[in-house]
């Protein structure tokens, strides 16, 4: 589970030299009057972007992006990024806002937002299973779109019960649990070969229970590590709409929570040890990210309040001060906790979100780190001793 995905996604802009225009928003369609609203904010969209210095060409190509149907339930948001006018970065987010609405125009855009929606690059399947086969579709974690779908459909010409006595009952019923197998079995070597061509961490299974029993039978075991199960027939006349949508929900929230516990528990465990492998002040970081020495940041964006940091054009990527810039060019100040995610994805290190009150000190940050802390270098990023 890499921030690779993230990276490709924002890798023509991360480094600047381009003018870039920007916007987060809310983007939900559960509104009195959608076509009103649609109105009024791609007017304000443009008025407030062309207030900034954006391009009136770049204001208008992202306020056409933000009106666009998303496609995607409601709460949902959209980043779109523009340059000379064409899209270069739109991303539909499902799921409640994570920030308040954000634009731009400048050298460095401010990408936290899809961060704080994609916290981990994972690929997942939603499987649906019956007694007739099933489908899967493939999805990536903070994408409202399908990646892919299958559907498979086994024999049915007996699979119904077979009921009442007689001398042919107990092999017939044996050819029918035979059927069931057979269909299930299918759907499981496509679900296990999707598995492995995907790199999946996650499979969410719902459907008929003893089609869901025997297709976990089916599944090989490094699919069946990763099995979420539905208590419930999704594909039942009845059946709640919703149950699969909050199972998956779940699911992927349990696998975030795991990755913010674990890390935060070795950036205790290093800073208790007491080694250098990890540090927990604002400057101390600035100045790891500036070596390329941070493996995992760790921050809560809301800790740091109104503060900037230097956004720059080379390495170091980001400074506290103009002297810490090196030969970089300055593109400009953005908000410390998007500085700091920025430089975090130009050096392949990844970026953790967690609470303030979970970090430790009273900083709301901290870094696991590549190598040891060693002797200050001069100039070594601009980091100094900021807390």
């Amino acid at each position: 589970m890499t921030e690779t995905g993230m990276r490709d996604a924002v890798a023509p802009v991360l480094r600047g030299g381009r003018p870039s225009t920007w916007a987060y928003r809310d983007v939900s369609a559960d509104r009195d009057d959608p076509r009103g609203w649609a109105e009024s904010t791609a007017t304000a969209t443009i008025d407030e972007l062309v207030a900034r210095g954006a391009p009136e060409a770049d204001a208008e190509a992202i306020a056409d992006e933000l009106i666009e149907p998303p496609g995607v339930a409601a709460p949902v948001s959209r980043y779109v990024l523009v340059q000379d006018g064409e899209v270069v970065v739109s991303e539909v987010l499902p799921g409640p806002a994570k920030a308040s609405d954000r634009i731009g125009h400048g050298l460095a855009p401010d990408v936290l937002p899809l961060v704080a929606h994609r916290p981990l690059d994972l690929t997942f399947l939603v499987v649906e299973v019956g007694r007739d086969g099933g489908g899967f579709r493939v999805y990536r974690f903070g994408h409202g779109e399908v990646q892919s779908e299958q559907q498979l459909q086994g024999r049915t010409d007996t699979l119904h019960k077979i009921r009442g006595g007689g001398w042919a009952h107990k092999r017939m019923q044996s050819h029918t649990e035979e059927l069931w197998r057979q269909n299930v079995g299918e759907l499981g070597a496509a679900i296990d070969a999707t598995v492995r061509r995907t790199s999946a961490g996650l499979v969410v299974v719902a459907g008929d229970i003893r089609a869901r029993q025997l297709l976990e039978l089916e599944l090989s075991e490094e699919t069946r590590a990763m099995l979420s199960v539905v208590p419930s027939d999704t594909r039942a006349p009845d059946a709640a709409d919703d149950a699969l949508v909050s199972q998956v929900e779940v699911a992927l929230a349990r696998i975030v929570a795991q990755r913010v516990h674990d890390s935060l528990d070795l950036l205790r465990a290093r800073l208790g040890r007491g080694d250098g492998t990890a540090v927990d002040r604002l400057g101390e970081v600035v100045t790891a990210l500036a070596s390329a020495q941070v493996d995992t940041l760790l921050l809560d964006p809301d800790a740091f309040d109104d503060r900037t940091l230097l956004a720059l054009g080379d390495v170091p990527w980001v400074a506290s001060a103009p002297e810490g810039a090196l030969d970089a060019e300055v593109l400009g100040e953005l908000p410390a906790a998007s500085a700091l995610a920025r430089a975090a994805l130009l050096t392949d290190a990844r970026v953790v979100l967690a609470s303030a009150g979970s970090l430790p000190g009273d900083g709301g940050i901290g870094a696991l780190l590549r190598w040891p802390v060693g002797p200050p270098t001069p100039g070594g990023g601009g980091g100094g001793d900021a807390g």
